[in-house]
């Protein structure tokens, strides 16, 4: 027990009595912090990436806004049947299309979000009934189908229209005929 309690001693540094016996030196570079300035730097950088956009972002200009507006309801659609697009419906009664504009306009003063930002939001709010050619429409790979046919089709009949068979009617040709040739030349003389 007395060899217990003269372990946890401490000399008069504080330090416990096991570890007096190393020199004053190792014990303050052994407990000293160490700089970490890299990883330091590293976290400063890496916050002002991430949070700089938020701490300075500002409010768009009414003409940005206004503009953002004007570009993203163009892409979309009203959504009370009508497929017109969502600022040109034309219904008087159409709750769909105040619903869907105001919220626009409340999504085009928020200076986080871009053009995509603000579909997502809609498609969100409203279903994918508001964009014109949703992504999962299988209207891409229809038209690229029907293209591929098409282009095939052409290339067949251009192939048949100018291919240079000889008819089975025709007979063949066994080789130039030398009096032929000799009449031939001689009517061309007699015509100039």
């Amino acid at each position: 027990m007395q060899a217990l309690a003269t372990s946890n001693k401490q000399s008069s540094t504080g330090i416990p009595a096991c570890a007096a016996k190393r020199s004053e030196a190792e014990v303050v570079a052994t407990t000293a912090p160490r700089p970490q300035t890299g990883m330091s730097v590293l976290l400063v950088l890496l916050a002002v990436v991430f949070f700089a956009p938020t701490v300075f972002a500002q409010d768009r200009t009414p003409a940005e806004a206004e503009r953002m507006y004007e570009t993203v309801g163009d892409q979309l659609f009203c959504i009370c049947g009508c497929r017109e697009k969502l600022l040109a419906c034309s219904h008087n009664v159409c709750s769909a299309k105040d619903q869907e504009r105001a919220f626009l306009h409340e999504l085009s003063q928020n200076p986080k979000l871009d053009e995509a930002g603000m579909k997502a939001e809609m498609v969100k709010r409203f279903g994918k009934g508001v964009l014109q050619v949703p992504e999962d429409s299988s209207l891409y790979p229809l038209l690229f189908t029907i293209g591929g046919v098409l282009i095939v089709a052409f290339g067949a009949g251009f192939w048949v229209v100018t291919r240079h068979e000889k008819s089975p009617d025709e007979p063949e040709a066994k080789g130039s005929d030398p009096e032929l040739e000799a009449r031939i030349a001689n009517e061309l003389k007699e015509l100039d």
